[in-house]
C-alpha cells in the first residue's frame, strides 16, 4: 500500500493514551524505526483503522504542536440500533418475530444480507418468507 503525503506533513506517532512520541517523514521511515508494518501505519494515519502496531498515527503539518490528542478507542462494532423484524408467509400471515436481523439469521440460517435486502425492498423474500420491520409499540 503506497501513500504519499503532501510536502510539509509528517506521520506523527502517539501512545494509545494520546501522548506524542515522534514524527517521521514517511511511513517507510516510521516502519524502520518502530518495527510496525508500513501498511498498518498508513491505514491508521489515514483513518482506515484506529491503531497500527499498538500506536496511534496521524498525518499532520510538520510544524503543528506536539501536544497530546483526544483518544476514543471504543469499538463501534455491535453498537447500533437493532431492527426487530417480523417473518410472514407470502400471503401475509405472521410466522415469527425476531429481535434483530442477526438473531433471525442465526436461528433460521438465512444470510443477514438477504434479510436486509428483503427488509429494504431490494428483493421480495428471504428464505422463502416476506419480512417487515416490527413497528414500535406505542405506550
Amino acid at each position: 500500500m503506497s501513500r504519499t503525503i503532501k510536502a510539509g506533513h509528517v506521520y506523527r506517532q502517539y501512545t494509545k493514551d494520546g501522548v506524542y512520541i515522534a514524527d517521521y517523514k514517511s511511513s517507510r521511515e516510521a516502519s524502520a524505526a518502530t518495527g510496525v508494518s508500513i501498511g498498518s501505519i498508513a491505514r491508521a494515519a489515514h483513518g482506515e483503522r484506529k491503531t497500527g502496531g499498538g500506536f496511534l498515527w496521524r498525518v499532520v503539518l510538520e510544524e503543528s504542536e506536539k501536544t497530546p490528542i483526544e483518544v476514543d478507542l471504543t469499538s463501534r462494532i455491535g453498537n447500533h440500533e437493532k431492527r426487530p423484524l417480523v417473518q410472514m408467509t407470502l400471503d401475509g400471515q405472521v410466522v415469527g418475530e425476531y429481535l434483530s436481523i442477526a438473531h433471525a439469521s442465526r436461528v433460521l440460517r438465512i444470510s443477514r444480507r438477504s434479510l436486509s435486502c428483503a427488509l429494504s425492498g431490494a428483493q421480495k423474500t428471504a428464505g422463502g418468507f416476506a419480512w417487515v420491520e416490527k413497528q414500535a409499540e406505542e405506550e
